[in-house]
């Protein structure tokens, strides 16, 4: 037993605060200790020689750099690159305490033929460990969020881009454990899990550094567009009823035609008439001339039943709208801002669909809009809102994720002998309470130690997060889309009309006329003068604004308000 606990079970010269689950370290008193290595599973402990050193870090790998003599025999140099390595501390106690502090392969040994000895530098390999890894796995581990319009596909990319691409989406740093495995560290740690009391740490061991203002980011301006074809479609509806039926679709419109009869059009005449404006017929109502009679007193006989004494019908015309909705994201640290003034990144992130499908919903004749106004329809909208969310909610985490990270660069760092604290690891919440009282989280450890001296000791490195102890912070959320506002096009009159030839006195013959023209069946007007038998109509203008690319805006001021820890000297 060492200071109320099991030798085992915590640091050395350690107290667990059973409310809070903190243990504190306190100060203490020397100890033996011994380094144990292992190269490709071989025990080479006996020859260690000169000091070694392991670094970590919360965004990387570890990194241990130490010395074998390698003794008179003859030696294969290139066979010790990949060679996996073990090393752990142990304390010499009753029982024996031996810690794993790292796990690797040497992956640049150097040879000095004279002393024979080998300077080795082992490391976890961490961006090789997550480059053969499949993306599912990498999805599992690193978490986060991601988007193809934010990155890029996936396809012959790096994976550990990928996993840097998700990573940067979260609040939380991918690094390599003790046993050489890839793990993800929090930031924020939940509690504190250490802390140090005073008289713990090494004599003026302590340092803090503050970081640069022109680093410390406190708003980060996000544009993000999204192009996609609106696919448009404008009614409008038609009437035309030839005159001599007297405004009447009955038999009796028919007979009152019939006593002063006139040239008709047909139905294909209209559909002709529509499309050649570049419309197509959505409905009709057909007043066709009746087909054969002959129980009238007067005997009626027709085989042309596609004549028209009247028409009610609805067009159609289709395009597609270039639209771009202009998201403009300012995420700040209100409190940073209000102290310092803004230190501003920006970022740019641009959705865009194809437009292949485009010229098939010009030309389509399918599914048309069940209304008949003048004002523009959205039909079947390009517009993919899952799509957007994805975009934007990880664009927003980056950014996010940006600022937190530069509120949180002041570093407080000291010293502590190696075996007071063998259980201190990154990503650990950790207070400060030694010659200045700081709280943070682990970002680097540093363990030094040297046999032939006897010095065993591990620099702490917290990251202190600056934050105000009210700020408010807004949640993370798509907005609501912006609105686009279109011109209001001119409205046509429906009522189609009328232009007959019957003698000298009728007017002159109008090309620009819509509707149909023709000439009365019995006549006398001269031949040169005779109407042309024709059906028109006039389409509704599609204004260049319904046409042009189009945008609307929306702008939106996100609160990030970063943890408050404390740094007091």
């Amino acid at each position: 037993m060492l200071n109320s606990l099991p030798l085992n079970s915590a640091p050395l010269n350690s107290v667990a605060v059973s409310d809070s689950q903190t243990i504190t370290i306190q100060p203490g008193g020397s100890f033996t200790w011994r380094w144990a290595a292992t190269l490709a599973g071989v025990d080479v402990s006996a020859t260690l020689a000169g000091p070694m050193r392991i670094e970590a870090v919360e965004d990387g790998d570890r990194v241990a750099t130490f010395d074998l003599w390698l003794g008179p025999d003859p030696v294969t140099i290139a066979d010790y690159a990949g060679m996996a390595v073990t090393l752990d501390f142990v304390v010499m106690g009753d029982p024996v305490l031996a810690v794993r502090l790292f796990t690797g392969s040497l992956v640049q040994p150097e040879f000095d033929v004279l002393t024979r000895v080998l300077s080795c530098t082992a490391t976890t390999r961490l961006a090789d460990t997550i480059e053969a890894m499949p993306i599912e796995l990498i999805d599992a581990l690193v978490a986060g969020q991601w988007s193809v319009d934010v990155f890029e596909e996936t396809a012959g990319r790096s994976r550990w881009e990928y996993a840097q691409e998700r990573l940067s989406t979260r609040t939380a740093s991918l690094c390599a454990g003790r046993d050489g495995q890839p793990r993800i560290v929090e930031w924020y740690p939940a509690g504190t899990a250490y802390e140090f009391a005073p008289g713990s740490t090494a004599y003026q061991s302590l340092d803090i550094s503050l970081a640069s203002l022109s680093d410390t980011t406190n708003v980060v301006e996000l544009e993000m567009d999204y192009r996609y074809s609106r696919y448009r479609e404008r009614g409008q509806s038609y009437s035309w009823l030839n005159p001599a039926t007297g405004g009447n679709t009955s038999i009796t419109g028919f007979n009152a035609w019939r006593a002063d009869s006139t040239e008709l059009p047909d139905i294909q005449m209209v559909t002709d008439a529509v499309e050649s404006a570049g419309w197509f017929i959505t409905a009709s109502d057909w007043y066709r001339l009746p087909g054969d009679l002959p129980e009238l007193p007067q005997p009626w006989y027709n085989k042309n039943i596609d004549l028209l004494l009247g028409a009610d019908f609805t067009t159609a015309f289709r395009w597609s709208q270039r639209a771009v909705e202009a998201y403009r994201f300012r995420l700040e640290v209100a409190a940073a801002v209000a102290a310092v003034g803004e230190v501003i990144t920006r970022d740019r992130v641009v959705l865009d669909t194809d437009t292949d499908a485009d010229a098939l919903w010009e030309s389509s004749r399918t599914n048309p809009a069940a209304v008949t106004g003048d004002e523009p329809i959205d039909q079947l909208p390009r517009r993919d809102q899952p799509r957007l969310d994805v975009a934007i909610n990880t664009a927003l985490a980056r950014a996010r994720s940006q600022l937190l990270q530069a509120q949180r660069g002041n570093r407080v760092s000291w010293q502590v002998p190696l075996g007071h604290a063998l259980d201190v690891d990154i990503g650990q919440g950790i207070r400060l309470a030694d010659r200045a009282t700081a709280t943070g989280v682990v970002v680097g450890l540093t363990a030094e130690g040297d046999q032939e001296t006897g010095s065993a000791m591990l620099t702490i490195t917290l990251a202190v997060s600056r934050g105000e102890a009210e700020a408010v912070a807004d949640v993370l959320a798509p907005p609501d889309p912006p609105e686009f506002v279109d011109v209001v096009a001119p409205i046509i009159n429906p009522v189609l009309p009328t232009q007959l030839i019957k003698d000298s006195s009728s007017p002159p013959y109008n090309e620009e006329m819509p509707g149909f023209a023709g000439s009365y069946s019995i006549g006398t007007w001269p031949p040169e003068n005779r109407y042309p038998r024709r059906f028109a109509i006039d389409a509704p203008e599609i204004p260049e604004q319904w046409r042009d690319e189009i945008t609307a805006e929306r702008a939106v001021v996100i609160r990030v308000a970063p943890p408050v820890d404390v740094l007091e000297i």
